[in-house]
């Protein structure tokens, strides 16, 4: 399913709430507005260039607005792309809490949880797949550091929701067994994001089957 466009509703919501600080603060809604369509013109355009290719220039004329528009609301490129990947999160965080959602405590299964982890990984990469590759190719310049405490946040849930459904391990070995299982989950995803070595890329189908059995099979592993 495609991801829903950001909306101006949400930027102003999220400026409000102080969570985009690298945007200068405005009070015109239609500011706002302009700010979202900046927003979904990188993402898109990141889709199939680097960080580096991405002028301003082109980036505004994909949103339909002037380069003093950006420059009114974003400091320079730097500030824009960091705004990107606290979008990018925000909207991760609130899909993690309706994963939550759907498997109350000690009401789902292994395999539930399994498919559910392996698709929303997937569909968070192939979703966001511009700002992710270029977050990676700049991580050295600190620029992985927004994505990365998301998914910290996103390991301390997983942690509290599997840990219950892996019985069979001792409860010392639950922890270290479910973060691997992630980081071989995510270390995968990553791979054919950077280098797409094959044999499957992220976006073939078959990729979401194969990383179900892993994941599954490594949890529960003697």
């Amino acid at each position: 399913m495609p991801t829903p466009q950001i909306s101006h509703a949400e930027v102003e919501a999220w400026a409000c709430e102080g969570c985009l600080p690298e945007m200068k603060p405005s009070r015109q809604r239609r500011s706002a507005s302009t700010a979202a369509a900046l927003i979904e013109a990188g993402r898109r355009l990141l889709h199939d260039r680097s960080l580096e290719d991405l002028s301003i220039e082109a980036l505004c004329a994909d949103a339909r607005t002037t380069v003093g528009a950006f420059y009114g609301r974003f400091e320079n490129k730097q500030h824009f792309f960091v705004t990107l990947q606290r979008v990018q999160t925000m909207r991760t965080e609130q899909a993690i809490r309706e994963f939550v959602a759907r498997h109350p405590p000690n009401r789902s299964s292994i395999d539930a949880l399994c498919r559910d982890i392996v698709d929303e990984t997937i569909g968070n990469f192939r979703s966001n797949l511009g700002v992710m590759r270029a977050s990676l190719q700049h991580s050295k310049e600190g620029m992985w550091e927004v994505i990365r405490k998301s998914g910290d946040r996103y390991r301390v849930m997983l942690v509290e929701l599997l840990g219950p459904y892996l019985t069979r391990l001792p409860p010392a070995q639950r922890r270290l067994r479910i973060l691997f299982a992630y980081q071989a989950l995510a270390g995968v995803l990553v791979q054919a994001v950077l280098n797409n070595p094959g044999p499957l890329s992220l976006e073939d189908d078959q990729i979401r089957d194969e990383l179900f059995r892993l994941v599954k099979a490594y949890l529960l592993a003697d």
